[in-house]
């Protein structure tokens, strides 16, 4: 899934917070749960992004937002 320019401040901003490997799985884990402003920080992708989503809403009994 490609990155947009605010995506690459946000995961910029996390590695200081997080460190290299713990930011980009919280940055995803954030696209991925639908914190809100996230969908600025990537472009349409493959489909795995939709596919996780489903399957996070379907485990956490969310409703899925098209």
């Amino acid at each position: 899934m490609p990155i947009t320019k605010s995506g690459k401040k946000v995961l910029r901003n996390m590695e200081k917070e997080y460190g290299k490997g713990k930011a980009k799985k919280v940055f995803f884990g954030s696209i991925v749960k639908g914190k809100k402003g996230s969908n600025k920080w990537h472009g349409k992708g493959s489909g795995k992004l939709a596919k996780a989503k489903r399957t996070y809403a379907k485990k956490h009994g969310k409703k899925n937002k098209k």
